[in-house]
């Protein structure tokens, strides 16, 4: 997976996650964290966007091949940044939006649902959560992701179940708020962005830790 890459249109950060399989990487959390220091630095009204340059893909999660090379420990630690994101992502001090240009699968799909909103392009591409089916469970800083966004109907059939959601009836679930075309997805993220982005600062950081108390503690907020 390539490094992301950031440009801003109007007050609106928009990342491009990368154009492959898109899984996440160490590289790529690094690249990640240091872009996110980039939108914290800037003044003024401001907001981020990411959405993916792949042709099928908006992020496949974890990178597995990396793990399986890996110690225990070495796993353990990357994995914790992969976490860290996640939740940094959700108390970003600037609105956020996902264009889920593409698949989205476990830690994929919970990249989608840190950001305050998210489209789905409507004619292909799956949010999906498939640990039930790998025999994995989810560690509590990512099942109080789950908690703090979802419906306790739909953690059920998103957790238990492992159900693939495609755009239409992710929208429907409430684990995104809506569909489109791929045409006008992106452009469609960063109008609803750029609408609030005069939201961004201190307040909506503390907005954000009040909305999600267990992610803010695990955070160290």
């Amino acid at each position: 997976m390539g490094n992301p890459t950031m440009i801003r249109t109007g007050d609106v950060f928009v990342i491009d996650i990368g154009d492959d399989l898109n899984m996440t990487s160490v590289a790529w959390i690094s690249a990640m964290n240091e872009l996110l220091d980039e939108i914290d630095a800037a003044d003024g009204p401001k907001g981020l966007v990411t959405t993916s340059s792949a042709p099928k893909h908006y992020s496949n999660g974890l990178d597995t091949p990396y793990m399986a090379e890996c110690t225990a420990v070495e796993v353990g630690a990357y994995v914790e940044t992969c976490f860290s994101l996640v939740h940094r992502i959700m108390l970003l001090s600037a609105p956020t939006g996902a264009a889920v240009t593409g698949h989205a699968f476990g830690l994929g799909a919970f990249l989608v649902l840190a950001h305050d909103q998210a489209l789905m392009r409507e004619d292909r591409g799956y949010w999906n959560l498939p640990e039930v089916h790998l025999s994995m469970n989810f560690p509590r800083p990512l099942m109080s992701v789950v908690d703090a966004r979802l419906s306790n109907a739909e953690k059920q059939r998103a957790v238990v179940v492992g159900h693939r959601y495609a755009g239409l009836e992710a929208a429907d679930a409430g684990i995104v708020d809506g569909a489109c075309a791929l045409e006008t997805l992106t452009g469609a993220v960063v109008e609803r962005v750029a609408a609030v982005a005069s939201t961004a600062g201190d307040n909506l950081a503390l907005i954000k830790t009040q909305l999600y108390p267990e992610i803010a503690e695990i955070a160290g907020r």
